[in-house]
């Protein structure tokens, strides 16, 4: 080998390892130093946050965990406390950076894009310290996330194909895990189906938005098919789920277990969603007094409040509440906040 040859070679290594430093150094500045998050118009929010507190803080008193959208301080994207009594006052800050993140009885799912180049979402599964438990890799890009009210189950729903629900031409994946060590227990695609008694099937399945009970191992669920979108209730040990009614996406539910919140979709040109609450007595619903579009998993403040997120198209995005009779109106709970987890 000439000295061109060998010259060149040490070139490359020499570049393959300034290559790889480089990735590594570049990772753990992502994860310290997250972009600032955007809208889904693609803006940025710019509005200050109060100064961080420890979350020793916060964590003992009723408060609400969420997604931070503030980009002071490069936090953008990060889980984040904020106390009941002042969800837009003092805030704590944590290290886990997610695209959506639930939290209930001290167990919490992040899921995240940090993953490897092949296959870049993944689930974190953390305690009540936010220290990691378990990590699952996902099959697409991160929708939902939720986990029982005991903090033993915990759901994530991911688009396989698509990336919103709007088309109608979307692929979910939705599985049901272990908290305690993020063990895959079932993936609803793999559940019998019945309406009515009767078993129904059809290649067009899709899952997504999972609630659970405070009964263990029960739940609920949106199964879309066709042009129908059904309220589902199912039963992980039996490996069931029963068709309730038509026209429910996303299903929320209430601290009572007595109503479901969820997005209602409206006629017209465009695909738009609008919160509604429904009786699970009656499976009549009402629509709230929101009348923006609002395509998120709603969340219950308390047994007369709901949150959910709202992209008004301008200004800084934020969480809002509205009173869950349908009476009076929303009104703006957090500002730069998103996926909100209330601990009672």
């Amino acid at each position: 080998m000439n000295k061109r040859a060998v010259g060149f070679a040490l070139l490359c290594v020499a570049c393959v390892s300034l290559a790889g430093v480089y990735l590594v150094r570049a990772e753990g500045a992502q994860r310290s130093q997250p972009p600032a998050a955007k809208t889904a118009n693609g803006k940025t929010s710019d509005v200050k946050a109060a100064a961080p507190v420890p979350v020793s803080d916060i964590i003992g008193k009723p408060h609400v965990t969420f997604r931070t959208l503030a980009i002071d301080g490069g936090d953008a994207g990060k889980v984040a406390l904020a106390g009941l009594d002042a969800p837009d006052g003092p805030r704590a800050v944590t290290y886990l950076k997610c695209l959506r993140v639930y939290l209930a009885a001290g167990s919490g799912i992040c899921m995240d894009a940090e993953g490897g180049l092949l296959n870049p979402y993944r689930a974190m599964f953390f305690g009540p310290d936010f220290s990691l438990r378990a990590v699952q890799q996902l099959p697409g890009l991160p929708s939902r996330a939720r986990v029982s009210p005991d903090g033993r189950y915990g759901a994530t729903t991911v688009f396989v194909g698509g990336d919103d629900y709007a088309s109608g031409n979307f692929s979910t994946r939705t599985t049901i895990y272990e908290m305690a060590t993020g063990t895959p227990v079932g993936d609803l695609e793999g559940f019998t189906v019945r309406n009515n008694g009767k078993k129904l099937q059809s290649s067009d399945f899709n899952f997504w938005g999972v609630t659970f009970s405070r009964q263990d191992g029960l739940f609920y669920a949106t199964l879309g098919t066709g042009d129908h979108r059904y309220l589902v209730r199912g039963d992980l040990a039996a490996k069931t789920v029963d068709v309730l009614r038509d026209g429910v996406e996303c299903p929320s539910l209430s601290p009572d277990g007595t109503r479901i919140a969820f997005k209602q979709r409206t006629t017209g040109p465009q695909t738009h969603w609008r919160p509604a609450v429904l009786d699970l007595a009656t499976l009549a619903d009402h629509p709230l007094a929101e009348t923006r579009n609002v395509d998120d998993q709603i969340e219950w403040l308390d047994d007369s409040t709901v949150l959910y997120a709202v992209d008004t198209g301008f200004g800084p995005p934020g969480t809002w509440s509205a009173p869950a009779d349908g009476s009076g109106q929303s009104k703006l709970f957090m500002t730069d906040a998103d996926s909100p987890a209330v601990a009672r």
